[in-house]
């Protein structure tokens, strides 16, 4: 009876249960816990172009739904449906779907749609960014061909670029001093979804990741399958991680086709560490994408390919005691990305191929956050600048600045 009444509150609406009754136990081994979360957003836009106008802007940047736990200690699973499109009849989409088998913390096997484990970037919800603009593409207007933070997921849109589907093979050794992810799923160029028409051969990606934390020293490993910007002085981090992500991109199988793997490469470490109420952390990385085609005209038989790289760094400084409501904190991130863009143009008789420089970005933010619940309630007000400094600059864009109010909550 009791477990039809739980099964019953879940989908009616938890807030009939008592305390803690988000999690849903059906018995001693099974359990869910069920999640909500929302962002909602008013930013003031500065001009793109010389032919732009300035705008404001409301939008529910993201709201999401979803539920993880375990089936038995062998078993586990996780789902999240998220909105991304701030319109107000935006669908949900499923972002995340995995059945999960532990069978030590050294060896894990996960199968479904999760987030790539290449980056610290692709690995941590945007609910846990320092910057909560920082997954905002649309945020450099045009001239950014290739996003080097992009996984080369199935799509590549701002909300599903950094998931994929297929299996992932991960795991803790010694309490986390290492962590490896070894993943093949679909890839960009997947048959299903391939630009390159339905002719395309079927290429899987392959990723690896590995951390290293100096656990010897004090600092505790990131056990879970999911990473974080901070975690608000509730454990010291010091990090180091390298992955590897690569793809072979075929448009229809003929001889002079476009036929080169895309590859990714990335370094990065977290550091974070509470000195009485200051909780100092900074993040820096390099990430490198090249080869990566982007479209195909079968009617010119032109493939477009390109390299980006992304380096960045930023960090935060919290005061870890409640002022008025909440704990302040101040985060700066500095971020230069670099595209170029190579096409290959074959009509058979063979391919020439040119190359074209596109805007150089420099990207920083600066944003104050107010704590109220951790980033399960959190307010925070910041400025986004970007300068485009490049020859291409009039071609592409201008420089501009984009001032945000950003509310979450999530539970």
């Amino acid at each position: 009876m009791r477990k039809s009444l739980l099964a019953m509150a879940a989908l009616m609406g938890i807030s009939t249960l008592p305390a803690h009754a988000w999690r849903v136990n059906i018995d001693k081994e099974s359990y869910a816990d069920i999640f909500f979360g929302a962002q909602i957003v008013g930013t003031a836009q500065g001009k793109r172009t010389n032919a732009d106008h300035n705008a404001t802007n409301f939008a529910a940047q993201l709201v999401s739904i979803g539920a993880s736990g375990h089936v038995n200690k062998l078993v586990y699973f996780g789902i999240v449906a998220e909105s991304t499109n701030p319109g107000l009849r935006s669908a949900f989409v499923t972002r995340d779907a995995f059945v999960g088998l532990k069978f030590a913390d050294e060896f894990r096997v996960q199968a479904g749609a999760m987030r790539i484990p290449f980056s610290r970037i692709t690995l941590t919800s945007s609910y846990n960014f320092l910057i909560p603009t920082q997954d905002n593409r649309g945020i450099y207007g045009v001239g950014l061909l290739i996003d080097p933070i992009d996984g080369l997921s199935v799509r590549g849109d701002a909300g599903e670029r950094n998931r994929d589907a297929g299996i992932v093979v991960w795991g803790n050794v010694a309490e986390g001093m290492l962590k490896y992810y070894l993943g093949v799923t679909d890839g960009r160029y997947d048959r299903r979804t391939s630009p390159f028409g339905a002719n395309a051969k079927d290429n899987l990606a392959y990723t690896i990741r590995l951390q290293f934390t100096p656990t010897m020293l004090g600092f505790k490993g990131e056990t879970g399958y999911s990473l974080a910007d901070t975690y608000l002085g509730k454990q010291n981090v010091l990090t180091l991680g390298v992955g590897y992500r690569a793809v072979k991109a075929q448009t229809t199988g003929l001889t002079r086709d476009y036929s080169k793997t895309a590859k990714l490469w990335t370094v990065d470490m977290l550091y974070e560490q509470k000195f009485g109420d200051i909780v100092p952390n900074l993040q820096v990385g390099y990430i490198d994408a090249k080869d990566v085609a982007y479209r195909y005209d079968s009617a010119t038989r032109v493939v477009s390919y390109g390299k980006a790289t992304q380096i960045y760094a930023q960090g935060q400084l919290l005061y870890d005691q409640v002022v008025g409501f909440g704990k302040p904190a101040l985060a700066i991130r500095w971020e230069q990305n670099k595209n170029k863009d190579l096409s290959t143009f074959d009509t058979g008789t063979g391919g020439t191929t040119v190359g074209t420089a596109q805007p150089k970005n420099t990207r920083v933010g600066v944003f104050a956050h107010y704590y109220i619940k951790g980033q399960d309630a959190k307010i925070s007000f910041g400025v986004d600048t970007v300068n485009r400094n490049s020859d291409s600059k009039g071609a592409n864009g201008k420089n501009f600045a984009d001032f945000t109010l950003y509310l979450q909550t999530k539970f």
